[in-house]
C-alpha cells in the first residue's frame, strides 16, 4: 500500500496515442511527432507485429520512417497468435527504455482493444483483476477454451454470463475467448467483475484521434486496396497461402490468418483455376468491404469504449481532406488545441461517447438473426441492437437477398405444381 501511494505522489510519465481507423495517415503522423519532439513509435497494430507481408499488413515503409525507431513491429512468426497479454508484456519494457533514454514514445495503430494496456485495472478493493481467487483451469474448460466452433464457445459464455455476452457478436472471438478464461480463472462472472473495477491510466497520456469522414474514407480505402493489389499483395497472398497448407488445423480467425487481405482470397486459392478472374474479383469487392467494416468498428470502440474510459479527454484531428492534412491534423496535432474542429464536436460528445457506453439499454444488447443473409462465413448473420438490425432490414444486401429469395419460392411453387400436373 505504501509503495503505491508513493507511487500515486510521483508525476507520471508522458505518452501519446495516435487513434483512428485504417487509412487515415495516423503513421505519418506519429513520425512527423517522434521528428519533432524526440521520440520513438511502438506499434499497436496487431498485425503488423508480424514478420513480412508489409503491403497486406498496411506496414509503413522503411525509406519514409525518417530514421525514426519503430517498436512492436515485425517480429512474431507465422505460427504464433499474439494477444494483449504479450503486447502488455512486450509494450511495457520498450515504453520504459524509452522513457530511460529520455525520449517520447508514441503509440499508434488500429487495433485499439489493445491500449487497455495503459490502465491500471484495479478492483475497489485494491487487488488486481488477474489475482482474484486464481484458479487452475480444468481440462473440460481448457477444451471449451480451445473449441474452434466459436459459437459453440459463445453459447458457454451465454450461460455463464448472460449480461456480458449481450454486449458481443460470436465473431468476436478473442474477447469471447477472454471473457470465458476470466470466469475460469477467477470463479467470477466478467460482468460483476467490470462493475467492480477502477480504471486508471498508468501514464500521463495525450490522445489524439485522426478521423475522416466515413463517405471520403470509403473511397480512399477501396482506392487504396486496389493500389495494395497492384504493388504485389498478390505474391505476399500466396507466400502466406504456402505457409498456411503446412499447418496442422489452423485457425481461421486467429494469429496472422485474420489479416484483412489473406481469407477473402481463400476461394480463389484452393480453386485449382487459378486463373479464375471471377474468383480472384470477388476475393478483392470482400477485401474492400472487410476493410470498410474493419474502419466503422474503429469508429465504434473509439466513441463507445476508448473515450468513456478516458473521460473524453481526446483531442479530434480532421483527416478527411488529404490535400490539407498537414494543416488540419499534422500541424494542429502539434499545437494540441482546440479540442476538436467544430464540424467534429458531435463526434465527442457526450451523446455518442458516454451515452453509448454507460446507457446501455436491453434494445442496444438484444441478438437479432436473420434468416435470409449471411456473414463472410457463410453463417445466418446476426446484429446486435435495435437500432443495428433495423439498418439491416433497410440495407439494400438485405433487400436483394428478399427479392432473390421470393422469386426462388415463386419459382419452387410453381415447378412444384407442375410436377403434380404431369
Amino acid at each position: 500500500m505504501l509503495t503505491r501511494s508513493i507511487k500515486n505522489m510521483m508525476p507520471l510519465p508522458k505518452i501519446i496515442v495516435i487513434a483512428g481507423t485504417t487509412g487515415v495517415g495516423k503513421s505519418q503522423l506519429s513520425i512527423e511527432l517522434a521528428t519533432r519532439f524526440n521520440g520513438e513509435i511502438i506499434n499497436s497494430d496487431a498485425m503488423q507485429v508480424y514478420k513480412d507481408a508489409p503491403i497486406i499488413t498496411n506496414k509503413h515503409p522503411l525509406e519514409e520512417r525518417n530514421g525514426i525507431p519503430h517498436h512492436i513491429i515485425n517480429y512474431v512468426d507465422w505460427d504464433q497468435e499474439y494477444d494483449i497479454h504479450r503486447f502488455e508484456t512486450d509494450t511495457n519494457v520498450v515504453i520504459e527504455d524509452i522513457l530511460r533514454r529520455g525520449k517520447l514514445p508514441i503509440i499508434v495503430g488500429g487495433t485499439h482493444y489493445y491500449l487497455q494496456f495503459l490502465f491500471d485495472k484495479f478492483i475497489t478493493t485494491g487487488e488486481q483483476l488477474h489475482d482474484i481467487n486464481k484458479r487452475q483451469i480444468s481440462l473440460e474448460e481448457q477444451n471449451i477454451l480451445n473449441n474452434a466452433d466459436k459459437f459453440q464457445r459463445f453459447e458457454q459464455l451465454q450461460k455463464i454470463d448472460p449480461v456480458v455476452a449481450s454486449r458481443y457478436h460470436p465473431n468476436d472471438t478473442k474477447r469471447v475467448h477472454r471473457l470465458l478464461e476470466i470466469y475460469y480463472t477467477t470463479g467470477q462472472k466478467p460482468s460483476e467483475l467490470f462493475a467492480k473495477q477502477e480504471k486508471k491510466l498508468r501514464y500521463d497520456t495525450l490522445f489524439l484521434w485522426l478521423y475522416s469522414d466515413p463517405t471520403e474514407l470509403n473511397k480512399r480505402l477501396d482506392s487504396r486496396v486496389d493500389v495494395m493489389v497492384k504493388s504485389g499483395a498478390l505474391e505476399e497472398i500466396k507466400q502466406l497461402y504456402n505457409y498456411y497448407r503446412t499447418q496442422q488445423n489452423p485457425n481461421d480467425h486467429g494469429g496472422i490468418w485474420q489479416v484483412i487481405g489473406f481469407k477473402e482470397f481463400l476461394p480463389w486459392l484452393k480453386s485449382e483455376q487459378k486463373q479464375d478472374d471471377e474468383l480472384w474479383n470477388e476475393g478483392v469487392k470482400r477485401m474492400k468491404l472487410h476493410t470498410r467494416q474493419y474502419a466503422r468498428r474503429q469508429v465504434k470502440w473509439i466513441q463507445k469504449m476508448l473515450i468513456p474510459d478516458i473521460k473524453g479527454d481526446i483531442y479530434v484531428l480532421d483527416a478527411t481532406n488529404l490535400s490539407k492534412w498537414h494543416q488540419l491534423a499534422g500541424e494542429r496535432a502539434a499545437q494540441f488545441a482546440p479540442r476538436a474542429p467544430k464540424n467534429l464536436l458531435q463526434l465527442i460528445s457526450t451523446e455518442q461517447t458516454v451515452g453509448k457506453k454507460r446507457g446501455i439499454s436491453e434494445d442496444d444488447c438484444k441478438h437479432f438473426t436473420c434468416d435470409i443473409c449471411k456473414d463472410q462465413n457463410d453463417v445466418k448473420l446476426i446484429a446486435i441492437g435495435i437500432k443495428q438490425w433495423e439498418t439491416h432490414l433497410k440495407s439494400r444486401r438485405h433487400k436483394g437477398n428478399l427479392t432473390r429469395g421470393n422469386k426462388k419460392a415463386a419459382y419452387e411453387k410453381w415447378k412444384a405444381q407442375q410436377e403434380e400436373n404431369v
